[in-house]
């Protein structure tokens, strides 16, 4: 009964990473999943974080509502899948190029103020 449980979340954490491209631990990823899921949906991943450890050890594993992991993982599955496929990675990489223009741009100010100050412009 544990280990589908676990499995479950381990499914969800895969979907997690393959649909906003994150990699790292369960805790990790929904932390940078902010901005991406909803409040109510990032709230609810913290249970499955929670749960993923207390499904560690045995004894915890046992107050453990199946029912309720289920649930979480699947209004996960639902929030991720309403997400279009490559959204995230097109930012990132639009947040790359601009990121680099904006260095560019800096590096050419300082390059002309530099020679302003030589008295060279």
């Amino acid at each position: 009964m544990h280990d589908a449980t676990l499995t479950r979340i381990e499914r969800t954490e895969a979907l997690l990473a393959e649909r906003l491209h994150l990699r790292g631990r369960l805790a990790d990823k929904l932390a940078a999943a902010r901005g991406r899921l909803p409040r109510a949906a990032l709230a609810q991943g913290r249970e499955l974080v929670d749960a993923k450890a207390r499904l560690a050890n045995p004894a915890t594993a046992r107050d453990l509502d199946p029912r309720r992991i289920e649930a979480t993982c699947a209004m996960l599955d639902r929030h991720l899948a309403a997400i279009p496929e490559g959204k995230f990675r097109r930012r990132d990489r639009s947040a790359l190029i601009g990121l680099a223009a904006i260095r560019v741009l800096i590096v050419i100010v300082l390059f002309a103020m530099i020679l302003s100050w030589r008295g060279l412009i």
